[in-house]
């Protein structure tokens, strides 16, 4: 019987690392032997950021093998499941330019991930990832949860020092 305890949140630590007091370990026993793996960072992931990780990958290689699937669940677990928004309801933040793009996007990450065609292959032009991760961002920038999205995407904050001011007279 395998048993597997998870202990790993801290809201203090920063994103990846550890704090001073703290290490990562994975325990296993197997065959009733104890083995001990010792990590500089946090081994454990849950679902949603092995998503996001994916994602992240996909982008930086231009893979378009998983991106479609990756967005529908993307969209389905944070704002459909743990936020409660409907498809209108991200359609309806958009203006009506954008809502056809949008609404593009969600049919070709359904289409993308709930559509087998047995033989058939079809290569998406180069910059139809692009386009759609675009206006993936976007869904989180009109729906107030940008900062979900950077902080999932590892997109660092401008340093304060660098955003011009504007000149008082």
């Amino acid at each position: 019987m395998l048993q597997r305890k998870q202990v790993t949140f801290n809201k203090k630590r920063s994103k990846g690392g550890k704090l001073h007091d703290e290490t990562f370990w994975i325990i296993r026993k197997v065959n009733n032997v104890t083995e001990a793996q010792s990590y500089d960072t946090n081994p454990i992931k849950t679902s949603y950021e092995l998503m996001w990780q994916e994602l992240r990958f996909a982008t930086q290689s231009s893979s378009s093998t998983t991106v479609q699937n990756l967005i529908r669940r993307i969209i389905e677990n944070y704002f459909k499941v743990f936020g409660n928004f409907s498809e209108d309801d991200i359609l309806n933040k958009f203006d009506e330019e954008e809502k056809l793009i949008c609404k593009s996007l969600l049919s070709w990450a359904n289409d993308g991930s709930h559509f087998a065609s047995d033989d058939l292959y079809i290569e998406h032009p180069l910059d139809t990832n692009a386009r759609y991760l675009n206006i993936f961002e976007k869904i989180f920038k009109v729906t107030n949860h940008h900062a979900h999205y950077k902080m999932m995407m590892g997109v660092e904050e401008a340093d304060q020092s660098e955003i011009p001011h504007a000149q008082v007279s």
